[in-house]
């Protein structure tokens, strides 16, 4: 961490960024000046899916490709073969582990340490670079990352006396244009869940009432309001036009349109403990919690609430989903091996983060 924070020109560029109220234009530079300009992805396009955000991103696809996190490398392969090393033993090469939230944008691979440095590498491998630093004299770091549109959206840990507190930005893929659109500033923490086309959905919790709520507000950080037809929840992903979350009051996975019209519950027993919604919206893959005499296992169900099937009696919590892989950065890394039967089952092909 001290080598980020001899750079004189990171520290003065940090120090305007956290000074700043909600939804200032940022004078200057928000990122060192040798960051690399990189065009942005289209409107459209997102860095990842929103269940692999939700799940520390420890795979993400693009282009027929998987890019993923095993046995302390970066690799990326194409679906059923072996994978090609981008960056051998990468935590060598950091201040501090690698600790997921992948995002792919136009030949870029964005991503995270556990302090909350962000680095960017090329698709095709190389040496990671810095893209925003983890720690200065104003706070810890980010904490999530979404790459949506042309823009990077990150949540800033920041700490006013004992408080833990934070602020909700956006910056291009090139370096340019920071903003700081949500500020709480000695009172609030926020934490990002997701963002789609036109909004961006967050949990905040004020420290005066220390209650947790949901929100969602514009992209540019106007009109914020609190999401007051679902309970809180930390995990909430949106994925063509509904909101998939687990209810905390009875660890079921429900989805409602974003209107609060049309509450469904997809499954209820056994609970889950954290989910994953796929790529095309088919799939929820979820890990459970022992019911009774019911062993945990990583199960999916269809969207509908149909078709429940056990992948494998393991425990793994919080899993990217990548073609043919399931990755979790504290269980191991995971490969859907499909079936006569028709359902996938997992074969552990290399330990887990904790495991090195």
């Amino acid at each position: 961490m001290t080598r980020l924070t001899k750079k004189p020109p990171i520290l003065l560029s940090l120090s305007l960024a956290l000074s700043l109220s909600a939804a200032p234009v940022i004078d200057g530079p928000l990122l060192p000046a040798c960051t690399a300009s990189v065009a942005w992805a289209s409107p459209s396009a997102k860095g990842n899916t929103s269940g692999n955000f939700q799940n520390g991103g420890a795979a993400a696809e693009a282009d027929g490709w998987l890019y993923y996190y095993e046995n302390g490398d970066l690799l990326k392969a194409r679906p059923g073969e072996d994978g090609t090393v981008l960056v051998n033993d990468i935590n060598s090469q950091l201040p501090d582990p690698f600790w997921g939230n992948l995002n792919l944008a136009d030949g870029q691979i964005f991503f995270r340490t556990l302090h909350g440095a962000v680095y960017k590498v090329s698709q095709n491998g190389g040496t990671p670079e810095i893209f925003f630093p983890a720690k200065t004299p104003f706070g810890t770091g980010t904490c999530e990352i979404f790459l949506s549109g042309d823009w990077l959206y990150f949540n800033y840990e920041t700490t006013t006396g004992m408080e833990r507190t934070s602020m909700i930005c956006r910056i291009h893929p090139d370096g340019t244009g920071g903003e700081v659109l949500k500020d709480g500033t000695g009172k609030e923490m926020y934490w990002l869940l997701d963002v789609t086309e036109d909004t961006i959905y967050y949990t905040g919790i004020c420290h005066e009432e220390n209650v947790f709520y949901n929100y969602q507000m514009s992209l540019d950080g106007q009109n914020s309001r609190r999401i007051d037809f679902i309970p809180y929840t930390p995990i909430l992903q949106a994925v063509d036009g509904w909101l998939y979350f687990r209810d905390s009051t009875d660890d079921a996975i429900k989805k409602i349109r974003p209107d609060g019209s049309g509450l469904q519950t997809i499954h209820s027993r056994p609970a889950a403990m954290s989910f994953n919604v796929s790529a095309d919206g088919s799939w929820i893959y979820f890990s459970s919690l022992a019911q009774g005499d019911t062993e945990a296992a990583y199960m999916r169900i269809k969207t509908d609430g149909t078709c429940l099937q056990s992948l494998g009696q393991l425990t793994m919590y919080h899993a990217s989903i990548a073609g043919d892989r399931i990755v979790s950065l504290t269980s191991g890394n995971m490969r859907m091996i499909p079936q006569a039967s028709g359902i996938p089952k997992l074969e552990k092909t290399g330990g887990g983060f904790f495991d090195q």
